[in-house]
């Protein structure tokens, strides 16, 4: 079937049949008994919520089993109806399970229809490898530059699986913006005496290991197990180790700072430089501004909400 309807175009109360790529699917119990799915549908204008209920006949094995054996990075017929939940439009599948049985074939010219990515990966690529040009020490220029090539997929991969970024192109958008931000710093103040090249080496690398946290899935991206057994910062540390005999060793250690210690209080270590509390500043600037603007997105003028799904705080709308 061809694709009838954008996510845009859903509103409360309307029917919902068209094509949609599943992102993620999860396994979720009802709060009496029994068990439904909660999704993730994209395509080229945005994404959606989705609850899969079945009917009143299918067991919690079959909603279970249905879901097990859903292909997030697939493309599927979605047949149900949209509603306003706890202010969010969501779709809700009851009949509709059938149309899950198998994804839809779609052709590869019609791949980008169902891809969601606010991003101009090309434009944020082209402005990274500017910025790190600006880097003065050759040798530290040359591994920002390597660290890039080496990670693959670094410029088209998502930042997360929920929350900042979490979209084709996030993490190289995520990057661009915590860099841009920490120069921004450096230069407000210069009695603040920060070595303008560690820092955007630095801020360019520090979530580099999350270009080893997910892999291609269909159309589109999914985190490897990594993401959650070991975490995208022990992945960068180890794979910045490769770079070791390029720079001397007081460089080598102070970016690895950079990067052990970009989470602040919440991590392992805490920033001990200017250099590394500008990153995670610059950081924590990036990604709580992402989630509080995509939960307010949403809102009307006027409205708010005590808990935003992404940013986790209350959030309102002017």
């Amino acid at each position: 079937m061809p694709k009838t309807q954008t996510i845009t175009e859903i509103s409360d109360g309307c029917e919902v049949d068209s094509l949609f790529l599943l992102e993620s699917i999860d396994i979720r119990k009802k709060k009496q008994d029994g068990k439904y799915l909660f999704a993730t549908l994209a395509d080229r204008t945005g994404r959606i919520s989705c609850k899969i209920w079945g009917l009143p006949g299918h067991s919690a094995d079959e909603i279970e089993a249905l879901g097990k054996n859903l292909m997030p990075g697939e493309v599927y017929r979605i047949r149900g109806f949209a509603k306003i939940f706890n202010g969010e439009c969501e779709i809700n599948i009851n009949d509709g399970i059938a149309d899950l049985a198998a994804p839809a074939v779609i052709q590869a010219s019609e791949r980008g229809e169902y891809v969601y990515s606010p991003v101009d990966i090309k434009e944020t690529a082209i402005a990274i490898q500017n910025l790190a040009g600006t880097i003065r020490n050759g040798q530290l220029k040359l591994v920002v530059s390597l660290a890039l090539m080496d990670a693959g997929g670094f410029y088209e991969k998502p930042a997360a699986k929920k929350r900042h970024h979490n979209y084709r192109g996030g993490l190289a958008e995520h990057t661009l913006e915590t860099a841009t931000i920490a120069v921004a710093m450096a230069e407000a103040q210069k009695s603040y005496g920060i070595d303008r090249d560690i820092l955007i080496a630095g801020a360019l690398l520090h979530d580099i290991g999350k270009a080893l946290c997910f892999e291609e899935k269909g159309i589109g991206y999914a985190a490897r197990p990594e993401y959650d057994l070991i975490g995208h910062i022990p992945l960068g540390i180890t794979f910045l180790t490769r770079f070791m005999d390029y720079l001397d060793d007081a460089t080598y250690l102070h970016l690895l700072h950079i990067v052990q210690s970009h989470h602040g209080d919440y991590g392992d270590v805490a920033p001990r430089t200017p250099e590394a509390w500008a990153v995670h500043l610059a950081d924590l600037a990036s990604a709580t501004l992402r989630e509080v603007a995509d939960d307010t997105a949403g809102l009307a003028p006027g409205e708010g909400k005590w808990k935003g799904e992404k940013s986790g705080k209350a959030v309102y709308r002017i």
